[in-house]
């Protein structure tokens, strides 16, 4: 019985103990179980952790490499543009005078000459481009149109603008350098006939009135300064050490006979009131728009220059200069130039002769086409009168300019106020020879129904000497003072033969005029 109670007694326990064991391993599953969720949630936490960081890495890289690019494309584009701005130059000249003279139609007179500004830019390493544009006294210009119905359709128009004004495009090229010796321009350029018109801005000259042959007269086919539109080649290349040959040849569309209408309307005491049309036909610098005539014109310069500072210089220039309802005629001028230097001297001078071809048979021709030269009629109170002509034509025109330059600047002006704030001021002493010479001269014409009837010429010669004093604080402004002398034939009107005198008297052949000019650029 002992052993029997003995071992239920140790069944018992036994048994106990199993089913203590079995309890404590379900513990242990269920801790393993949860310890294993918890590392698997942790897990993938830290999975989602790093590839949100990582996702956020990659749009973090992206987005630099995009602020990277463009800011590359807008350093260089600003690179690009500043460069350009930089190296881009603006600038102007211009002048003013004031002018006394004898002659009884002009008034002592302050006159701004002109304004003219300038762009000067290096689009690329061999592109460039240039722009002249001129305000020649020029103030204002406004303009008022209005179009209006009672009993019918009127316009009403009204202009407001001062006298003599002018408003300009003098050069609007663009260039593209091959090489030295061969660069390729079109545009809006300068003819290279003398050395005075490739170079005209006034504050490089030291008399305050351009040259008769560039301007008053002018000898040139046109008043300098002369642009026309067209293409060519231009360029330089070294001869020995010192020298330097340089060209330029274009095709332009060249000079033209074109029409300037005179307008007068006029009352007179016991009369009737005139109404005058006068419609001149004369030689103009050629359109920027369709050419009036088929034939061009060609230009050309070639320049010597044995070293710097000296230069001698030959041009041509040909080209039709009728428009296509008049007969095909051409014009010619050929031109001389060049300037020397010894120390403070200067010479510096230019020659042109220009032969306009077949004047008279121009002459016919426009009788054919406007048939009568003058017509009247009176209406009422009203007198109407309409006129056609030729004007500053001639078979040929030749003339010089030459100009001798002394540079000095007396010592004891360097602490005065001419001197004591500029670090190089000049006094330029001038004497202008000039001369120019009309070989037939239209002086009258006449046309009835479509008949040459009258057609006179006449030679003339016009003289002006120029003495002058010079100023310049600094290279780009000059203050000058100048006296002048004109004279044409004995008897003969100055206004005939230039275009910046005026005279109602026939005998008035001289002038004297003292002249005060300001010229600067910048």
């Amino acid at each position: 019985m002992k052993y029997l109670i003995t071992a239920a007694t140790l069944g018992l326990l036994f048994a106990s103990t199993a089913f203590a064991q079995e309890d404590d391993t379900r513990v242990e599953i269920r801790e393993l179980r949860e310890k294993l969720e918890r590392l698997e949630r942790k897990l993938a936490a830290e999975d989602a952790a790093r590839e949100k960081k990582s996702a956020e890495e990659r749009a973090a890289i992206t987005e630099q490499v995009k602020k990277d690019v463009m800011s590359d494309v807008g350093a260089k584009g600003q690179s690009f543009f500043g460069k350009l701005m930089e190296q881009t130059k603006v600038g102007a000249y211009g002048s003013m005078r004031y002018g006394t003279s004898n002659l009884d139609d002009l008034h002592n007179t302050f006159t701004f000459r002109r304004l003219v500004l300038t762009v000067d830019s290096p689009i690329t390493e061999r592109l460039k481009a240039a722009l002249e544009l001129e305000f020649e006294r020029f103030t204002e210009l406004e303009v008022e149109k209005r179009l209006f119905s009672s009993s019918g359709v009127g316009l009403q128009q009204a202009v407001e603008a001062t006298n003599h004004s002018e408003i300009s495009l003098e050069q609007a090229w663009m260039q593209y350098d091959i090489a030295d010796w061969f660069k390729l321009r079109a545009g809006a350029v300068l003819v290279p006939l003398g050395r005075f018109n490739i170079n005209h801005d006034d504050n490089r000259w030291d008399l305050p009135r351009r040259s008769l042959v560039d301007r008053g007269v002018p000898v040139l086919p046109s008043t300098a300064a002369w642009p026309e539109l067209g293409a060519g080649f231009l360029g330089d290349f070294s001869v020995g050490n010192t020298g330097k040959i340089s060209y330029q040849w274009y095709v332009m569309n060249g000079v033209a006979l074109d029409a300037e209408l005179e307008q007068t309307s006029q009352t007179r005491t016991g009369d009737t009131t005139k109404f005058a049309q006068e419609v001149e036909l004369r030689p103009s610098r050629g359109t920027f728009a369709d050419d009036v005539k088929s034939g061009k014109a060609v230009a050309t310069r070639w320049a010597y220059s044995p070293w710097l500072g000296d230069e001698v210089g030959v041009s041509l220039y040909w080209g039709r200069y009728t428009p296509d309802f008049l007969p095909n005629r051409p014009v010619f001028s050929v031109a001389l130039d060049g300037k020397k230097s010894w120390g403070p001297f200067e010479i510096e001078g230019q020659y042109v002769h220009t032969q306009w071809s077949g004047v008279k048979d121009v002459a016919r021709g426009f009788a054919r086409k406007a048939v009568s030269s003058e017509s009247e009629a009176e209406i009422g109170d009203v007198e109407t009168e309409v006129e056609f002509e030729l004007a500053n034509l001639a078979t040929s025109k030749q003339g010089y300019w030459v100009d001798f330059r002394y540079r000095f600047w007396p010592e004891f002006l360097s602490n005065t106020i001419l001197g004591k704030h500029f670090s190089n001021p000049q006094l330029i002493a001038t004497l202008r020879l000039e001369q120019v010479w009309f070989n037939g001269l239209i002086k009258e014409m006449a046309f009835t129904n479509s008949t040459l009837t009258q057609f006179e010429k006449e030679n003339r010669l016009l003289n002006r000497i120029t003495t002058g004093l010079t100023y310049r604080p600094v290279p780009l402004v000059a203050l000058q003072l100048a006296y002048e002398y004109t004279r044409t034939n004995q008897g003969k009107s100055l206004s005939s033969v230039t275009n910046f005198l005026t005279s109602s008297k026939n005998n008035e052949y001289f002038q004297h005029a003292i002249l005060m000019g300001l010229a600067f650029g910048f």
